[in-house]
């Protein structure tokens, strides 16, 4: 270890000098490490507190991401906080409220090179936590003064405990619950003070509840008006395979067997609707925008396997709408077996689900004016404005 310095006193360890120069070289040693040390060791220090630094900076903004981006952002983060000479790679590890960020560094010596000390390793940790931020409802229906602006009628089935449905009518009756329904969600919020329930019982139900406003109005993006891509069509093939575009007009969908794909992306739907008459819908990746008060209308036998995306501009977004429409109506009927995952956006839509709307979902939120709930079943888990999103945690701090 001390091979360098040796070499470097060699002359004096052989100076005829004898004993005293020994004793010299000796201790010019033991002065040339403890000045050394003290050198180095007070620099390897500061590098230590400059990579805490970087490191504390870079948990805490990396926890305000999104969880998939949690890693990039930190470790972004982390490099602009020390100089570009400073080559050091951190890791990261996240969980739903935590993220934790580790890195190592070799900081070279100085002058403890002289007695074969090249570096100091240098390790450095921290963990930022934060709180997840109570989940809204997801179902609200925006009509505020409209009688039974919420109505079940017999036969709605709906499980949807960790779910919450606001009604923001204060009409009399803002709800009516007929005999013969089964709601299960964790509340039931109502706004206004007088329902109707006949000859059921609605568990969890609140009175004079007060709402939030719309928790998605905020985050709906404006989509550009582009010219027509498909004009008034009919679907009768076994198979039919679609892309993003402007679908403009009517267009029919006559074979109830068909199996009907959708390519990830956006369909604008303008100055019609589309009528389905059953057969299978799937779909990854897509968002169905309504441009005007144009509509799908579901009618027998439809199964459909929807998800909107998960990244990008329409990120959650299923069915939107443009902003401010005249009030219409949008149906669902004898819905077999759908399973939807995403923000249906329907504020200007009195939406109906008739007989044999069945319906399940991993994440789901819904919009409308009004709805009424004719012999469905439903089994649902609730997305929410604030899922996924820097919003989700509150309260973000360095975990000591």
């Amino acid at each position: 270890m001390f091979a360098p310095l040796v070499t470097c006193l060699q002359p004096y360890v052989s100076h005829k000098g004898g004993n005293t120069t020994l004793a010299f070289a000796l201790s010019l040693m033991a002065v040339a490490g403890a000045v050394g040390g003290a050198v180095d060791i007070h620099a390897a220090y500061s590098v230590r507190a400059q990579l805490q630094d970087a490191m504390d900076a870079s948990v805490l903004g990396g926890l305000r991401q999104e969880q998939s981006q949690r890693s990039d952002a930190a470790t972004r983060i982390f490099k602009s906080n020390l100089p570009a000479s400073m080559s050091v790679t951190p890791k990261y590890v996240t969980d739903q409220t935590t993220l934790t960020g580790t890195a190592v560094y070799d900081s070279p010596t100085v002058l403890l090179g002289l007695l074969g000390i090249s570096s100091f390793k240098i390790s450095v940790t921290a963990t930022a936590i934060g709180k997840a931020s109570s989940q809204g409802p997801c179902i609200q229906v925006l009509d505020p003064s409209g009688s039974q602006a919420l109505l079940v009628n017999s036969g709605a089935k709906i499980t949807a405990p960790n779910c919450e449905i606001q009604v923001r009518s204060k009409g009399n009756p803002a709800a009516i619950f007929n005999s013969g329904s089964s709601l299960n969600f964790k509340k039931v919020c109502i706004e206004g003070s007088n329902v109707i329930r006949n000859s059921t019982t609605v568990d969890r139900l609140s009175l004079s509840c007060p709402t939030v406003a719309d928790q998605w109005a905020a985050l709906i993006p404006t989509v550009a008006s582009t010219p027509c891509t498909m004009s008034n069509g009919n679907y009768n093939t076994s198979s039919v395979s679609l892309s993003p575009g402007v679908y403009c007009g009517w267009f029919n969908f006559n074979n109830s067997s068909a199996a009907v794909s959708f390519a990830p992306g956006l369909y604008v739907i303008r100055n019609g609707g589309w009528n389905v008459n059953g057969g299978t819908w799937t779909g990854k990746g897509v968002t169905f925008y309504f441009e005007d008060t144009s509509k799908i209308q579901f009618n027998s036998g439809i199964s459909a396997d929807l998800t909107a995306p998960d990244t990008g501009t329409y990120k959650n977004l299923l069915f939107f709408e443009k902003p401010g429409l005249a009030k219409t109506d949008f149906i669902f009927n004898n819905a077999v077996a759908n399973h939807m995952d995403g923000v249906i956006w329907l504020p200007s839509r009195n939406v109906t689900f008739n007989a044999q709307s069945k319906m399940s979902s991993d994440k789901l939120s819904m919009v409308m004016n009004r709805l009424i709930l004719n012999n469905t079943t439903w089994n649902l888990e609730p997305i929410t404005a604030s899922s996924g999103t820097s919003g989700a945690l509150t309260n973000i701090r360095l975990l000591k």
